[in-house]
């Protein structure tokens, strides 16, 4: 995978300052040491799903993620961000991606990830978890809800929470790009200082929403299906993005 480098804001705090992202980091930590797991995915079960964990067989897999995990971290300037993954086309594996992501980012007791389930042509997320969600984004954007915890589940991930895309799937486009979308992931990613809001979008190229979605992150990954795309293909998928939210691609086979 290729990451991108980007400048940073190196902008010195002053003595005020200091104090202030300390006693948010402090906060930020109590609140994850008080987070409650209601059930966790057995290492066998991990295995079975492809996830990584701490102890997982597959050392080198945890290790490129924990590089990926290293090298967005670099790119934020060690600040949360939002991360968009979408793909060219169908079927490239984006949602083993973000929640691996996730997982890699939870792997620091001090954070926590979010994986929103944005794919409403092919959502996958739910096969990979033991919850069966009655209310998903798509219903909070659509008013079913105003309370932004009932769709917000426990993924059996330690200091890993999942959003499913909700049962609201026709004018998702619609939904995606209304003020409410924008106001929720500013408030999702400005809720905790040390959560990391990982985004499964559909194919860039395909849908609308993941053109939308890329205008809503603080930058994406593009997943590349080894020896199924053209460069092209991949020309396109970047522009659409923009080289300046463009993190990386990841070849995937």
């Amino acid at each position: 995978m290729t990451l991108k480098s980007v400048n940073s804001d190196n902008t010195p705090l002053n003595d005020n300052n200091h104090i202030v992202a300390a006693n948010i980091e402090k906060k930020s930590r109590m609140q994850i040491c008080k987070m409650k797991e209601e059930f966790l995915l057995t290492p066998e079960e991990l295995d079975e799903r492809k996830i990584i964990y701490a102890s997982c067989s597959s050392g080198q897999t945890l290790n490129d993620y924990r590089e990926l995990r290293t090298k967005l971290l670099k790119i934020s300037n060690n600040n949360n961000f939002i991360c968009m993954i979408s793909s060219i086309d169908q079927d490239a594996g984006t949602t083993s991606i973000a929640i691996n992501l996730a997982a890699s980012i939870a792997l620091d007791r001090s954070k926590t990830a979010v994986i929103i389930d944005c794919n409403i042509h092919a959502s996958k997320l739910n096969d990979y978890f033991r919850v069966i969600p009655r209310l998903g984004l798509t219903n909070f954007l659509a008013q079913d809800t105003d309370d932004m915890e009932d769709i917000i589940y426990p993924s059996g991930i330690p200091r890993v929470r999942m959003i499913p895309v909700g049962i609201r799937t026709e004018h998702a486009a619609e939904y995606f790009s209304s003020e409410k979308m924008e106001l929720f992931m500013s408030r999702i990613k400005q809720r905790y200082p040390d959560r990391f809001i990982i985004l499964d979008a559909p194919p860039i190229g395909l849908y609308a929403e993941g053109q939308i979605l890329a205008s809503l992150c603080d930058f994406a990954i593009l997943v590349v299906r080894y020896g199924q795309s053209n460069t092209a293909q991949v020309q396109a998928g970047i522009d659409i993005i923009s080289t300046d939210k463009l993190a990386g691609l990841i070849f995937n086979n």
